[in-house]
């Protein structure tokens, strides 16, 4: 083994004997902003006995003359090909965007009370994703809104409890509504920053 890769396995079994410590001296859940790091390794698993409300992300946008779009979901849908079996990496990145959704659900249900939600990692993490989305963004060739917004001035985000199994916007409860935020300037494609080199 090369000396780095041996220091690598060194370093993940440290963080993982500190994490075994840790759950041994405080109970099995994890508190604290080291050990959000965790939940890079693992999906957000829940099991439930019976079908109930999922967390969905949904935007918005507000035009130039101050009319707000109608809310749309950001949620992976993607088709099925065989490939994918053995290598699907946008599909991946979709659903690890989507579990970041299902963390800042989770985290929301457990914030203390008089806690501000907009200081949660997770908070601000889905934000971005939000904001990716509002801005043209894509899972592969597929875009994160089914349909795209027009030139926005600025932008809201909502955190909604829906029911998969009755379809879209059914059994629908309000459990975050960010501010209405500015949109700020796009970042440039890195394709175009070439071109105009």
């Amino acid at each position: 083994m090369a000396g780095g890769t041996v220091l690598t396995a060194l370093l993940v079994l440290a963080y993982f004997a500190l994490l075994a410590w840790t759950l041994k001296r405080r109970g099995p859940v994890l508190q604290g902003p080291w050990f959000f790091f965790l939940r890079a390794f693992f999906p957000n698993w829940k099991f439930f006995h019976a079908v109930g409300r999922a967390p969905r992300l949904h935007v918005r946008g507000c035009d130039a003359q101050g009319r707000w779009t109608d809310w749309q979901l950001v949620y992976p849908r993607q088709h099925r090909r065989l490939m994918h079996v053995l290598h699907n990496p946008v599909v991946n990145l979709a659903l690890t965007q989507q579990n970041l959704v299902d963390h800042l659900a989770s985290d929301i249900n457990d914030l203390p009370e008089g806690a501000d939600v907009r200081a949660l990692v997770s908070y601000q993490l889905v934000a971005r994703l939000a904001l990716e989305a509002l801005q043209g963004g894509h899972w592969g060739e597929v875009p994160m809104l089914a349909q795209s917004l027009p030139e926005a001035q600025a932008w809201q985000f909502e955190l909604r409890m829906e029911r998969p199994d009755l379809g879209q916007g059914a059994d629908s409860v309000q459990m975050l509504l960010s501010p209405q935020m500015p949109l700020p300037p796009p970042l440039p494609q890195r394709g175009r920053e070439k071109e105009g080199a």
